[in-house]
């Protein structure tokens, strides 16, 4: 044999044998597919109708003991991702909020660590170039899907715009690769918000059917998510306010959903200031809602199975109790806002003095009220 057929033969036995192996370490390759992500374990703190409530008030704990508590479930390893939302009407209702307009609390909720939230009624108050710069300041989405633009001049056919200032789902990923799992956020407010607040609030702007909107938008949100939770500013049972809309609440829209075959796996809620011992569970989705002011963090435990297309939910209130521990990183920042000199100014100025208590009262004649009342009548 020649040199150079010695040389061809062995080339190709030494590429024959390289090949064959190639081909046996790839048909092992395909005997051992890769495994499949295994459940994914999280952790939903939410709270509702905070109102302000940056610091203790009778019974309202405060926004560093909240913040204690959410701490607490943070540092639990066994908790999973943990992630933080509230369900809206988080910055109108006490001096350290309103005389600031809500930056006070956005602020708060930031350096708490707040992932995303829903906007209720009272987020209007101060009107939508407010809301907008309030959103701004947030380091966190508000979602709505129901909030959208009267493109047309009439609610019953305006499109699906949503405002500038809010967007109407959000994803979030939650586990550690390999292991990992995706919950969708969507949100409602309650279509009564133009009836309840001044009307320049809300001029420009429709509040379709929650049921409808979240239908419109749930197989976008649903192709992406392996978990899909409602953020709603409804309230949990069906009613309102009284001004002839046909309002329901949050258990009515789990049935809608199912009926309509987008069902969610949970809705948190706010608006009704409901004290749940245990969540609601109407077909498949769970139904909670936290109390209001701080006095609860609701914590829903999600256990989802990307593999298997199933999300389990567990649902407990936890209790802030307004003699417990502040943490002291939040406790600070609240000082900060509550020692700014301008707002002591304010609220140390005497404008007047009063002989009895000037209360509230819901169910009946209110000093409080006929004192607001006079107060703006003899100003005009």
């Amino acid at each position: 044999m020649s040199r150079i057929l010695h040389r061809v033969f062995v080339v190709t036995i030494a590429l024959s044998l390289v090949l064959s192996s190639f081909s046996l370490a790839f048909a092992d390759f395909q005997a051992k597919p890769l495994a499949a992500p295994n459940a994914v374990t999280a952790t939903i703190l939410h709270t509702n109708d905070f109102h302000g409530n940056l610091v203790l008030a009778g019974s309202n704990p405060g926004s560093a003991r909240v913040a204690n508590v959410i701490e607490g479930v943070r540092a639990d390893p066994t908790a999973g991702t943990v992630l933080l939302v509230d369900a809206g009407d988080i910055m109108q209702g006490s001096l350290l909020s309103n005389l600031f307009h809500g930056e006070s609390t956005i602020d708060i909720y930031n350096q708490m660590g707040y992932d995303v939230a829903t906007f209720g009624n009272h987020e209007f108050d101060w009107g939508k170039t407010v809301l907008t710069d309030r959103v701004g300041e947030a380091t966190f989405p508000f979602v709505s899907a129901n909030i959208v633009v009267n493109d047309t001049g009439d609610c019953a056919t305006a499109g699906w715009t949503s405002p500038a200032f809010a967007t109407p789902w959000v994803t979030m990923t939650v586990g550690t690769a390999p292991d990992t799992a995706v919950v969708g956020f969507i949100g409602v407010t309650s279509q009564e918000t133009p009836y309840i607040t001044i009307a320049s609030a809300t001029e420009g702007l429709c509040f379709k059917d929650p049921a409808d909107s979240i239908v419109h938008y749930y197989d976008a949100l649903d192709a992406e998510a392996d978990a899909i939770v409602v953020l709603s500013h409804l309230g949990f049972t069906d009613g309102g306010y009284g001004y002839g809309l046909t309002v329901y609440g949050d258990q009515s829209l789990a049935q809608k959903l199912i009926d309509a075959g987008k069902p969610a796996d949970l809705i948190i809620g706010g608006h009704s200031h409901t004290n749940l011992a245990a969540a609601t569970v109407v077909g498949s989705t769970t139904v909670a809602q936290a109390y209001y002011a701080g006095r609860r963090v609701g914590k829903a435990t999600l256990d989802i199975d990307p593999v298997a297309g199933t999300v389990g939910v567990t649902w407990t209130p936890l209790v802030v109790d307004p003699a417990g521990t502040e943490y002291v990183p939040i406790k600070d920042a609240v000082d900060v806002w509550a020692n700014d000199p301008w707002y002591q100014d304010q609220i140390n100025r005497v404008v007047g003095y009063t002989n009895v208590d000037i209360v509230r009262n819901y169910n009946g004649d209110s000093l409080m009220g006929a004192f607001i009342n006079d107060a703006i009548y003899n100003d005009l």
